[in-house]
């Protein structure tokens, strides 16, 4: 895969491009400049999340596939479109879900697949950090931009790993946000949830950019026995909370880029560009985890009221894509575009 042009608004930026992928490098204002002079394969959107949904929609009308941070929309109107988008255009766009790929989350997932915790009864996931990525300045503080406040930036990593963990989407949900620290933005800083999956599964969610140190820790309880992320661990225990396995995960990242994460995503957008399938399931995750995060922020604003989660919203989206014109991901414009990515992307 090979980046061959970066549109940015912020010159800065651009120049930081030319640095690291050298002179060759073609680099553009905004987007639409991109488009008019470039025949990308792919492009991998990564700016603020309120702008994400019309990038998407221009790509897709270029044929382009589109690889996008998350959260994919801030909103289910836009996830709608998104997925009309791709449909009509016969293209895959799929979600950054980069911490499928975090090597002790896989160890936990190797855990729970040999049957370690036996069927899983709840998931706690604690997220805590000093500051939002970026700091003060960051756009995860403005509503604006980012949609939300951490609820939307980590609670959809949560939200995902969670519905792959236990193969069900979230059915309702209670939630309280807060603002503790950082008073200079318009949204939460700190946020609890605590879902209810089908099966009826507990996911809970501790998070915050208000913490005095650094800590991400996720347990996964079943009927016989846990597995946990601990201190850079993953632990096994029985249901008397002996110790049955420890292994190091290695690895870990301490920043919020986790670039040693992002070669097995793009195998994963490349495997989707010949199976479909691949990127459907990525929409329907990336759609649950929005209808997810609205529910909870309406609970919030209810002062914590049990609130169901619009189950509508990703199925009828997810549905919508497998008519014939999503079957024909590798067909049309993606055939030949499939093929260059085996060695050569454009971005």
């Amino acid at each position: 895969v090979r980046i061959e042009a970066v549109a940015d608004r912020n010159p800065e930026r651009l120049d930081r491009a030319r640095r690291l992928l050298g002179d060759g490098i073609r680099t553009y204002r905004d987007i639409d400049d991109l488009l008019e002079r470039e025949t990308p394969a792919f492009v991998d959107v990564a700016t603020p999340p309120a702008v994400r949904a019309e990038i998407i929609g221009k790509a897709a009308v270029a044929g382009s596939h589109v690889l996008a941070e998350k959260p994919l929309a801030v909103s289910a109107q836009a996830m709608r479109a998104i997925a009309g988008a791709a449909a009509r255009c016969g293209v895959a766009v799929m979600t950054v879900h980069n911490w499928h790929y975090a090597p002790a989350l896989r160890l936990v997932r190797e855990a729970v697949e040999k049957g370690t915790v036996g069927n899983i009864r709840a998931i706690e996931f604690r997220t805590h950090r000093t500051q939002p990525a970026g700091g003060r300045d960051s756009w995860r503080l403005r509503a604006d931009l980012a949609g939300g406040g951490i609820l939307t930036d980590h609670g959809w990593h949560a939200l995902y790993l969670a519905q792959s963990l236990v193969q069900s989407r979230p059915a309702s949900v209670t939630a309280r946000v807060a603002t503790r620290r950082w008073s200079e933005g318009n949204v939460e800083d700190t946020a609890w949830a605590r879902f209810v999956f089908g099966g009826g599964v507990r996911v809970s969610l501790d998070l915050t950019w208000a913490a005095e140190r650094r800590e991400t820790h996720v347990r996964v309880l079943g009927d016989r026995g846990s597995v946990e992320i601990a201190d850079g661990d993953v632990v096994e225990r029985d249901t008397a909370g002996a110790v049955v396995g420890r292994r190091r995960a290695g690895g870990s990242s301490d920043d919020s880029y986790h670039a040693g994460w992002f070669p097995p995503v793009l195998d994963g957008f490349i495997a989707a560009l010949e199976h479909p399938s691949l990127a459907l399931e990525n929409y329907r995750e990336a759609a649950a985890c929005r209808a997810a995060l609205d529910a909870a922020y309406a609970s919030a604003r209810a002062g914590g009221a049990v609130t169901e989660v619009d189950g509508h919203e990703f199925l009828s989206a997810g549905n919508a894509q497998e008519d014939s014109r999503w079957s024909h991901v590798r067909l049309q414009t993606s055939t030949a575009k499939s093929r260059r990515l085996d060695g050569k992307a454009r971005r």
